[in-house]
């Protein structure tokens, strides 16, 4: 019992909202007293822990006969509570992301004109890992198919932790042996072997092929 118990609170249940709720369970529905005798909680109190129980999902009340009966929601809800949470927390990482890249850009911390150059599959990991971690609302990518890591994944990831973004696809027709991706750097893949990569940082060059996407 103390191990589920735990658990509960966990999912931000107090230890007497965690009581309330197994006691309820257990009675399958009783009026407050009743809980509030078997806990020996007053009732104003049993009142009020009540109250967050059902905002939180996981307690309604009825009446019978005059009577107010309150009942535990089935152990599912918790799932609910779940939901909720990780809906806020990542709610709450997209507004730092933009926060971030506000702080960002207000203080010219992105350092201009840097060139990386990336060779072998270690290298295609730093560009992977890089990809990823963008707080573009913009992606723009030139021969997809020709690029060498999973990037349907790596595009659903982004999608996920920042919300709504643009990607925009071009495929080039003619056998060319690299790929470009433009998001708030740029990288040019050359599927020649060895593998090597180049990570653009350069603002200006970023924005100029931004604008050609867009147009």
């Amino acid at each position: 019992m103390e191990t589920l118990s735990f658990e509960l609170r966990k999912l931000g249940l107090t230890e007497k909202e965690v009581r309330v709720y197994l006691a309820a369970l257990e009675f399958g529905y009783a009026a407050a007293q009743k809980i509030a005798q078997k806990l020996n909680i007053s009732r104003p109190t049993i009142y009020e822990i009540i109250k967050g129980l059902k905002t939180k999902g996981l307690m309604m009340e009825f009446k019978e006969a005059k009577r107010t009966y309150f009942t535990a929601e089935s152990p599912d809800k918790l799932l609910r509570i779940l939901h909720i949470q990780k809906r806020e927390i990542e709610e709450k990482e997209r507004e730092l992301l933009r926060i971030i890249a506000a702080l960002r850009a207000k203080y010219h911390l992105e350092e201009d004109k840097l060139f990386k150059s990336y060779q072998g599959p270690a290298g295609l990991k730093i560009l992977e890992s890089d990809l990823l971690e963008t707080h573009s609302g913009e992606i723009y990518i030139i021969n997809p198919k020709k690029i060498p890591f999973n990037l349907k994944s790596i595009l659903a990831s982004i999608k996920k932790r920042l919300g709504k973004i643009e990607i925009k696809e071009i495929s080039v027709k003619k056998s060319i042996p690299a790929s470009l991706i433009i998001y708030d750097k740029i990288i040019f893949i050359r599927q020649n072997k060895p593998f090597k990569g180049i990570l653009i940082e350069d603002k200006n060059f970023t924005a100029i092929l931004k604008e050609l996407f867009r147009k």
